[in-house]
């Protein structure tokens, strides 16, 4: 801008020394010796392109000056929407932050009251199992008439129905709240599938199914939970048996796996469920909206607590079904608890 000024100014002294030239003022002598007029044309024409160039400049720089005041105020705008949109995000993330604490706290919170709740239950209910019991073997006399004996059986089933529903309530609550803890020992797996067959198989024999044990022989020990493998094998084992129709066929199966790992499992000729479903079946309190499973009462827990059992176990849990075919489920243990060598003679008996 100011050497715009400049070259203004020196224009404008020449134009006016010219013009004082032409019209007399100044002698022409004094600023041309030997009267030659072309130093005079060179100073016109030099002033000209001064004055052109000067006005130039000159507008180029205030044109800058206007775009570098415009992205001033730009940048500064930017930098506002910048601060706030940030301000924000950063009470949203805090807002999130505070409600996941929240739900992690309420969800603790429930675990609790439901594990300090089925404890207090399972007390009562115990004593009410106990006594019907009595009544319907009528262990200290007649009770008479025979409607009171089936009065008693119905309760006595009833009372174990109610308290399988709140031992999964307890296992579920003690695994969300991360106090469920194995003991593992050595396990024979040909023994925990017999013991599961013996608690299942006169569910399964009721609807005419054939239920069939299948073992590899020479299975390794399995370090593991005793009570735990127990559960998960007569879960999986009473849900082929609650939903497998009228002579059906059902597998319970033990074998060892190509990487040393150990499975059970359990496939049956069932209703099977739609594969869109597995998720929600696998999801607590899932259950599957059909013709058996309406039949049947339950809370829905069972194979989340399996799914959750196996992870304790450092396994997973396979399960796989087709509508109107079948499903097939299996427990999934890593080589890291099989005792190979060491099992070998108990699982031959």
């Amino acid at each position: 801008m100011r050497l715009g000024l400049t070259l203004a100014c020196v224009f404008v002294l020449c134009a006016l020394g010219i013009v004082a030239l032409l019209d007399g003022s100044l002698p022409l002598s004094a600023w041309m010796p030997g009267g030659d007029a072309l130093p005079i044309g060179m100073l016109i024409f030099s002033s000209c392109l001064a004055g052109m160039f000067a006005a130039r400049i000159s507008e180029r720089s205030r044109q800058a000056e206007q775009l570098a005041t415009g992205l001033a105020r730009v940048n500064a705008a930017l930098e506002i929407q910048v601060w706030q949109r940030t301000n924000a995000l950063s009470e949203k993330v805090g807002e999130l932050e505070q409600a996941r604490a929240e739900a992690v706290s309420a969800n603790l919170a429930k675990s609790r009251f439901l594990a300090s709740m089925s404890h207090e239950l399972r007390t009562p209910l115990n004593a009410i199992l106990g006594f019907s019991e009595l009544i319907e073997g009528e262990i200290y006399g007649a009770v008479g008439d025979k409607r009171y004996t089936e009065y008693a059986r119905l309760i006595h089933v009833s009372g174990r129905h109610l308290l399988s529903l709140i031992r999964d309530v307890l296992d579920l609550s003690k695994i969300e709240a991360g106090k469920m803890e194995l003991q593992p020992e050595p396990l024979d797996v040909v023994a925990i599938l017999a013991e599961a067959q013996d608690l299942v198989g006169a569910k399964a024999s009721d609807l005419d199914n054939r239920l069939s044990v299948e073992v590899e022989p020479d299975l390794p020990l399995l370090m593991a939970d005793r009570r735990a493998v127990l559960q998960m094998t007569v879960n999986l084992l009473s849900n082929a048996a609650k939903f497998t129709p009228t002579s059906g066929k059902i597998v319970l199966s033990a074998r060892l796996r190509d990487d040393g790992g150990v499975s059970i499992g359990v496939r049956d000729t069932g209703v099977g469920i739609a594969k869109s479903d597995i998720p929600k079946a696998l999801s607590a309190f899932g259950q599957i909206e059909n013709e058996f499973g309406r039949k049947h009462d339950g809370t829905g827990l069972g194979l989340p607590i399996v799914t959750s059992l196996m992870e304790l176990h450092d396994g997973h849990f396979k399960f796989d079904s087709e509508l109107g075919k079948g499903t097939i489920a299996g427990l999934i243990f890593p080589a890291e608890r099989s005792l190979r060598g060491v099992g070998e003679s108990a699982a031959a008996r």
